[in-house]
Order: structure tokens, then sequence, then C-alpha cells
């Protein structure tokens, strides 16, 4: 049964003996209402489905098909309002008539329905992440502060808020009680596997980001020094409002909205990725007309948001992350799924150790809402695609290449080694991309001096492939002579002795686009003189020795791939997921040979010695 405890920054797994089985990895499950769907009821429905979930059939399927962590809603939802409410569930507190609470009131049956979950999570090997305030609204309504009989929805909100605010309020009071209550009855329970010290607070309640931390910082508080396994705590994407258009920048978010709604002692990031806004790193409305062709870009944000929990000695947790099938639709994208691919690819490269989606057994309202995904031996509501991603056996998709592409052998390269391609009339285009696989293994001390490794260029025309250090750019040449380039994608992306996937698109008008491991990394503006194609000239591969370089560069090349137009995204995309090479004019694998493997036969050669490595 793994239970997660934050060490240096790292997310380790523990079992019931308390023994560290290593880091954890690996998708979860978003089961918020699965409690409410059972009526809080220790005893199991009589016939098992999605209305009436029985985890005695659902833990051992889960922990078959590989999912070790649940998130689930530990108390219910709603206040006073609705069916199993807080007060019908859990009980109803006493007050004094300073607010002083005089008695919780915590019913036998509550702790009962919840310590049957959790003793049936643990003999599973399940892990619960567990959540005492899901609605932030709720604690405000069964105490009395959510406004007075008879006021609108918009009046209960903001009475709400009030008290949520007001650190001496029978809201606050309650919150403090019942989060230390919970804490002490499961402090060494293993079937909990980390906190959640609230959920959403800042995008359901919209008070100010202050009133949010000391609320978040106040529980976590609670939950550490009442958990004798001293398990992690996240802030529940508490401080998160997605909005649209933006009301602020990233740059501030990271560096400002980030470490005020994560205090110690919450030990993650905690973020929710949903079409219309990281998730796809376009900050697109829901509403936008996509294009057909469209797939996810969050490797770059996922990117950011490592950095960012990196400076703050934290791992990112993405606490929740889907596309309804209502998006998929529109996405034309509910078979292959390559946006949820793109995303659990993203996940896994940029080492996000754990991730739950949105929503597995959510009931009614997520089935209507398109987000429901059921997956039980009794049930499925048919979206087998989604959960044979997350499950990673996907008989759609094959697995993803290797960087190189089924490759087996590619070409070392030095300063002073040169292959020549013969010029061809399909080069002469004026749209044209350039897409390699490269490995630096070594680098000179030639700063400031770019030095090309792909080339067609002559009498100040054409375009080179420039190294400078560690970054690549790509250089354009006009009929004036005049140059431009779209100043590479930066020491940030870039590492030694890793393979990268290199996509460069050149339109007519000069403008680049560069795509790295399959992510748009930048995009640069026109030129004031288009571009000029360099006719008749070769194409070069490999660069010269410079004077006044130092040191010994060494680099590894393959799968040079040259085309007479804009690569499409989507393009990009299944090259670099599937392998798929869309109509090259040119494509030179450097696999043990110089051959062109594009069809039409226009082979490289070289004065200089050949050395071939394994891949």
């Amino acid at each position: 049964m793994p239970y997660i405890k934050v060490i240096n920054g790292v997310m380790q797994e523990f079992n019931t003996a308390g023994v560290n089985t290593g880091k954890v990895s690996g998708i979860g499950l978003n089961a918020h209402a699965y409690l409410e769907h059972r009526n809080w009821s220790v005893t199991a429905p009589l016939t098992p489905d999605v209305k009436n979930p029985d985890y005695s059939t659902d833990f051992p399927y889960l922990a078959a098909n590989g999912f070790k962590y649940l998130q689930v809603m530990l108390a219910p939802f709603n206040g006073k309002e609705g069916g199993w409410n807080w007060g019908e569930v859990v009980g109803k507190p006493d007050f004094a008539t300073d607010n002083t609470l005089t008695a919780l009131n915590i019913k036998p049956a509550y702790w009962a329905a919840i310590q049957a979950l959790l003793d049936c999570a643990l003999a599973n090997g399940i892990g619960i992440i567990a959540c005492p305030f899901w609605n932030p609204y709720a604690v405000p309504q069964l105490v009395g502060e959510a406004g007075p009989a008879g006021a609108t929805k918009d009046e209960q909100a903001a009475a709400a808020r009030v008290a949520l605010a007001n650190l001496q309020s029978k809201t606050r009071r309650y919150m403090r009680a019942f989060a230390q209550a919970f804490a002490q009855h499961y402090s060494n329970h293993a079937g909990i596997a980390a906190w959640m010290a609230a959920q959403e607070l800042k995008g359901v309640t919209d008070m100010s980001l202050s009133a949010c931390r000391e609320i978040i910082q106040e529980t976590a508080q609670l939950l550490r020094d009442n958990d004798g396994l001293a398990r992690m705590i996240s802030s529940g994407n508490a401080g998160i409002a997605h909005t649209w258009p933006r009301q602020g920048s990233l740059q501030q978010y990271v560096t400002e909205t980030l470490p005020l709604m994560n205090p110690d002692p919450v030990d993650c990031l905690c973020e929710n990725l949903f079409l219309g806004n990281e998730y796809v790193s376009s900050a697109l409305d829901n509403s936008a007309d996509l294009p057909a062709d469209f797939v996810s870009s969050s490797l770059a944000y996922l990117q950011v948001m490592q950095r960012a929990a990196k400076a703050l000695g934290k791992p990112y947790y993405l606490g929740s992350f889907c596309l309804s099938e209502k998006q998929e639709q529109a996405l034309q994208d509910t078979e292959r799924q390559d946006n949820l691919h793109a995303l659990l690819s993203a996940i896994r490269r940029t080492g996000v150790q754990l991730a739950c989606y949105w929503d597995w057994n959510g009931g009614k309202p997520m089935q209507d809402d398109g987000l429901n995904l059921v997956e039980t031996p009794a049930y499925s509501n048919g979206r087998k695609a989604v959960w044979d991603a997350l499950r990673g056996d996907d008989a759609v998709r094959q697995a993803p290449p290797t960087p190189c592409f089924g490759v087996m052998k590619t070409l070392q390269f030095q300063p002073g080694l040169l292959l020549t391609v013969p010029s061809s009339a399909r080069y002469e285009s004026a749209d044209f991309s350039l897409s390699y696989c490269i490995r630096q293994q070594a680098f000179s001390t030639m700063v400031g001096r770019g030095g090309a490794f792909v080339a067609r260029q002559a009498n100040l025309k054409g375009w080179t492939l420039l190294t400078q250090d560690i970054q690549t750019f790509l250089f354009l040449r006009n009929s004036a002579g005049a140059g431009f380039n779209n100043n590479g994608h930066g020491v940030n992306v870039d590492g030694a002795n890793r393979w990268f996937r290199c996509t460069y698109t050149v339109k007519h008008d000069g403008s680049i686009s560069l795509y790295v491991d399959d992510f748009l990394m930048s995009q640069g503006s026109k030129m004031v003189t288009p571009f000029v194609q360099a006719i008749g000239a070769p194409l070069v591969i490999g660069r010269t020795v410079d004077a006044q370089e130092q040191g010994a560069p060494a680099w590894q090349l393959s799968d040079v791939i040259l085309y007479d137009r804009v690569l499409t995204p989507k393009e990009v995309y299944d090259y670099g997921q599937y392998g798929i090479v869309h109509r090259p004019v040119g494509r030179w694998k450097l696999d043990g040979n110089l051959e062109d493997s594009s069809g039409f036969g226009n082979h490289a050669s070289t004065a200089g010695g050949l050395t071939y490595v394994n891949v």
C-alpha cells in the first residue's frame, strides 16, 4: 500500500511498513465524489454501477490496471442544501454566543464510512489522496454563515467569503477543529497516501490571495502537526483561477502567485490543466474555433512549472487533467487521443511524478458534461480510448519511436567533416522545412561565433543552420545579402549528451518557426526584404575548423530531412510521435551510409573519413 512523503523535493513512495520503495511515478485518478455516490455508507450497494460504486470490486480492478492513487473528497460537498449534506453525514457542531466551538459532534457512522474506504484501499494497494475541504462554501453553509434565508446565490457566496476570511468566524473555528480531528483520527492509517489542504479555493471563492494563503497554511499546518506519517500535503490548486482573458503574466504567476499560494508546510505545487488554459499552452477560450490539425503543446508549460517547482524545492503535482468528450469531438480526436497522448508524453519527458486524471466515476453530472471515465468489472461508459491511453496500452497508437526512429547507427561529427549533397530543383522552394536529430557531446570555447553545420548558400543568398556553443539557430539571407535569424532555442532547452529532435519551418517571407521535440518553441517575424534561395547550390552537412576554436567539439547527427513546404503542426507531431515522414524532397538518415532515402536518390558524398557509432 503506497503513501507519499516528500524528501529533498522528491515524492518518495512508502509501503505499509514504512519502508521507502522508491520514487513516485505514474498516473492517478480523481474520484472526487466517490463516497457521495455510495451515500456515505459502509454497506456495499446491491447492484454496482456508475451510480453505486463498490470499491470492494473497483479497487482490485484499478490496482490490476496499474493505478495506485485515487484522489477523493472525504467530507460532503454540500453544507446544508442537497442530499447527504455535511450536517446529515458528519454532524452539526455547537457554538457559544461568542463563536467559540463547543462541540464538533462528528457521527460515528461518518468515521465508519471513511474507515471502510481506507481499509479497502489499504488491502488493495490503493493510496487515497484525501481532501477534507473540497467545496469552500460547504462549511459556511453548515455553520450558518452563508447568508440569510432567501438570499440569492451571489449574496450567499459574498457572505461565505467574509466568513472564510475572518479568523474568528464559526467557519474558520470549525475548519481548524475538523482538520485537526480528521488528521488525528487517521494519523497512522496508511490508506491515506497524501493530503489536500483545500480544492480550488481561489478559483471558487475569488477571495484575495492573502486570505487563501492563510487558510491553506493554517489547514496544512494542522494536518502536518497531527499526521504521524508526515505524508505529502498539496494546496489542491487552491490559488489558481483560470481566467479568460488572462489577468496576469506567466512571469507574475511563477514568481509571485506560486510561492505565495504554496507556503510551507505545503510540500508540492498543484495545478489543474484543462482545455482553455495551460493544458494546451494556447490561452484559447473553450469555445474557440480550433483547427482540425490542432494538437496539444503542453511540453513547454510543464517545463516552466518544473523549473518553478525546483526553485521552490518542491515537486510538481498535476492534480487534475482531461479533455471532455465534446472537446475531443471538436478536435476530431476521440479515437487517436493525440492531445491526451501529447500531454502524457510531456508529463513523462518533464519528470512530473504524479498526475491524476479527471474524472473517474464522477456520476451523472460528469457523464452529462462528457467528462466521466468509468471502467470497472461491471461498467464502462465507452471512453475506452481514454482508458487505454491512461493505462499505456492503447492499441490505436504504437509506442513512440526512439529519438532517431529506428536508426541503428549514426554519424559521428567533428569540425572538418563535410558531406555534400548535389543541388536539385526540388530544393529551390522559397517555402521549406528542415528537420534533424542531434546530440551535442563536447563543446568548444568559441563564444560569440556561430559555425554552420547544415547549409545551402551561395552569393550571399540562401540559408545556414548555425551552432553557437550549445544553441542552434537558422540564419536566412535575402537578395541584399542581409541576414535574419530566429535566435535559436536556447540553453534552457538544450542539454549535453541528450538527443533533441528539431524542426525549422520557413515561409517565403522569411518568418521562421522552430519545434523542439514536437513543441512549437519559437516563431520569428517576417523579413523586410524576403528570403531568397541559393539557386543551384549544393546542400552541405557538417562544418569546417575555425582558427579561433578551442577544445574538441563533437556531435552526432541523424535523420536530416528537407521539405519543399512549411510543415503543419500535425506533420511535425506525426514525425515526432509516430516516425511518419510526409513527402520529403530529401532525407539522409546517416544510418551507416550517406544515401538519400526520400526516393529521389540524391545521395551525399564526402572527401573525409567517416565514423559511425551505435545510437
